[in-house]
């Protein structure tokens, strides 16, 4: 186990845990965890973050009762990987009609998905918690009943100044914490009871680069990346898997695929035609994704065919296939065309069924093919049986498809993984794919190791404007002024940026003062460190969350 700068409670029960639990990595992960007791493991998917979360819970709170909320086609897994680490455990799946346990125990472990919340709200928020896991946190960042829900169990109030009450542990699990905008991670710092949570719109001001139009704030937008970096380095813990494991390469490609068909053509004519009438000033998301989901599914058909056959020459060379697609019809007719050499994973699923389909896969040498839908099967699963991964379809948000790839690039997998992005060559999947690679790009500023030279940075304020505020505006600037490609070039820049010293910092510990400009006599401490949140004693931090102060020492 390596080193961590900081104390950790209970190192004699890690110590002691039993040869072979647990990577390398894996310990240090428990250790983080239970020091912090809040805390948002962020690494990259495939590290093992469900077995870190289970053994740094069983350790920091052996007693009581610990909740899970997951998606629900996690449940079942996060029920098995409780029993690889206690085979004696009393596990409860709600929601699980095959889940009758003999066992008359009151369950150690209670397992709910998000989506049955709301139903068991009376009794959820009726027991005293002694660890509460969030896993793909993410599913949180939008406000919403859900995420009203989980701040309740989490003791958060609505009330910025209140503190943060309930279970000591609370571990949010993640490998995509920023899906698509630094507003994604508002809610996941408020559940960790950090203080640049307070107040959303302080936290917009300067990560955001929010700003008032005629309809209110408009907090899509992205400022102040090198110092978000250094803060998120406060609550979370990120590894990536070239860093700490010995995996074979995943090499990703964009395959062009001609598009003939007369469908295809005419809904991409017919949306041209609908874009060029709108009006840029008052961006119309309803209407625009309408119209783009008719352009999508012409798309989707028109790539099939060119899908299938991509599959056949797979086959050929002798390795499994993941297909992704965001459409059921797609799903469907590949069901058909391979039969019993292919499982189908969608939402419709049960999460027996996801799970039966999963064993097929992995384990049985003539199912060759799974074709998942690109969300209900992008995270949570493994599937390291596939060697090559193809995306019929592109989704709008990074986050899913950086969680589909690594279906297949994980623990376990021992093979080079192929990934595939069928493009449908001359139409709206190439800005697509330009817009993806910007997003990855900008994702990868914030939660990157090395911080960007903030001097990069005053240059991107105005483009990333345009990564934000709707869709309908993004393309029509986009296509008039060529931006994204500036956007990738810049961002490019930014994340090869320097700024080591910054991050090195945080390694460092103790107090720096400040004296008031306005009273000379009074001082304020800043108290900072790699182990805890920086904390000010001042006015401004003590309403916002955030203050000078603080800023100037988390940027060294």
């Amino acid at each position: 186990m390596s080193a961590l700068p900081f104390d950790v409670p209970h190192l004699d029960a890690i110590t002691n845990l039993p040869q072979g639990l647990l990577y390398p990595h894996q310990a240090d992960g428990v250790v983080f965890l239970i020091s912090k007791g809040r805390a948002i493991l962020a690494d990259d998917m495939g590290l093992g973050k469900t077995r870190q979360a289970i053994v740094a819970i069983q350790v920091a709170a052996p007693d009581g009762a610990i909740l899970i909320v997951c998606p629900a086609s996690l449940k079942l897994n996060w029920r098995r990987e409780i029993r690889l680490v206690d085979p004696e455990a009393s596990i409860e799946v709600i929601g699980d009609r095959a889940d009758r346990p003999e066992d008359v125990r009151p369950p150690r472990w209670v397992i709910v998905n998000y989506d049955l919340l709301k139903a068991h709200a009376a009794r959820l928020h009726g027991i005293t918690w002694s660890g509460v896991i969030l896993d793909e946190a993410h599913f949180i960042k939008n406000n919403s009943q859900r995420t009203s829900h989980v701040l309740k169990l989490l003791g958060v109030s609505d009330n910025a100044r209140a503190p943060v009450i309930g279970p000591p542990q609370v571990y949010l699990l993640t490998g995509t914490p920023m899906t698509n905008r630094p507003r994604d991670l508002f809610n996941l710092l408020r559940c960790v009871g950090h203080p640049a949570a307070r107040s959303f719109i302080s936290f917009a001001k300067r990560y955001c680069d929010a700003y008032r139009n005629n309809y209110g704030w408009v907090t899509d937008g992205a400022s102040n990346l090198d110092e978000l970096n250094l803060l998120m380095k406060e609550a979370s813990l990120r590894r990536l898997k070239e860093e700490v494991l010995d995996l074979p390469p995943k090499i990703r490609s964009w395959v062009p695929v001609a598009v003939d068909s007369p469908a295809a053509l005419n809904a991409q004519r017919a949306f041209a035609q609908w874009f060029a009438a709108s009006d840029a000033s008052r961006p119309n998301d309803t209407a625009f994704l309408a119209q783009l989901t008719k352009v999508r599914v012409a798309l989707h058909k028109a790539k099939h065919k060119a899908v299938e056959e991509r599959v056949k020459d797979v086959l050929a060379t002798g390795q499994k296939v993941i297909v992704f697609t965001s459409f059921r019809e797609g799903l469907a007719k590949h069901k058909k065309t391979f039969g019993e050499a292919c499982v189908a994973i969608s939402g419709d699923n049960t999460a027996e069924e996801r799970l039966a389909a999963v064993d097929r896969f992995q384990t049985d040498h003539s199912c060759l093919i799974v074709v998942c839908n690109l969300i209900a099967g992008g995270v949570g699963l493994t599937l390291t049986a596939g060697t090559h991964v193809i995306f019929q379809d592109l989704d709008w948000v990074p986050a899913n498809h950086r969680q589909a790839e690594d279906r297949a690039y994980r623990l376990g997998q021992t093979e080079r993984v192929t990934v595939e992005y069928m493009l449908a060559d001359g139409t709206l999947d190439g800005f697509i794919a330009e817009l993806l690679e910007a997003k990855l790009r900008l994702i990868g500023v914030v939660e990157g190791d090395v911080p960007p030279d903030t001097s990069i940075l005053d240059d991107l304020y105005a483009k990333l404007r345009s990564l934000g505020s709707g869709l309908l505006l993004e393309n029509k600037l986009a296509q008039a002024t060529g931006e994204v490609r500036e956007r990738l070039e810049a961002l490019a820049k930014a994340n090869t940026g320097s700024g080591s010293e910054a991050a090195k910092s945080l390694l460092d510990a103790g107090v720096r003062e400040f004296r008031s400009s306005r009273d000379p006599s009074q001082i304020y401490l800043v108290n900072f460190g790699r182990g805890g949140h920086l904390e000010c004693t001042c006015d401004g931090f003590r309403w916002r969350g955030n203050c000078k102060h603080v800023r100037e020492v988390r940027v060294g």
